[in-house]
């Protein structure tokens, strides 16, 4: 009998309540942190901070969900959302934020300069 393995695309890693990480996690999928960690997160593609998750440090990734703790820096090439639940202290870089009421946000936000030349003209109005 042969072996097969068959991605599915829904492969993500967790780090869940109650663990605790100091250092540098890398990732080419999804993260979602319930736990601790005190370093930096590398990432490929989304992070998530569930509502007991806590980081200390920086985050690159392609878009981060806020749900839990963060006191640092996120770089989030697409969107960075903070939940209502969210309490972030530090700087987010990003294209796209979206921040829920009554979610906590003390810092910077830095926003590039999209590249208006790859937009379409607007067309006139009609008359």
């Amino acid at each position: 009998m042969k072996d097969t393995n068959t991605n599915t695309g829904s492969n993500h890693n967790m780090i869940a309540a109650g663990a605790k990480i100091v250092g540098t996690v890398e990732t080419e999928t999804d993260l979602r942190i319930d736990g601790e960690l005190e370093g930096e997160i590398i990432s490929k593609s989304k992070v998530i901070i569930g509502t007991t998750g806590l980081i200390k440090g920086k985050i690159n990734c392609e878009s981060a969900t806020i749900m839990g703790t963060i006191n640092g820096t996120v770089v989030a090439s697409n969107i960075v959302s903070l939940a209502q639940s969210a309490k972030f202290t530090g700087d987010i870089e990003t294209n796209v934020i979206a921040i829920e009421p009554d979610a906590y946000f003390s810092g910077t936000c830095k926003m590039p300069k999209k590249d208006l030349a790859a937009k379409p003209p607007l067309k006139e109005a009609v008359k």
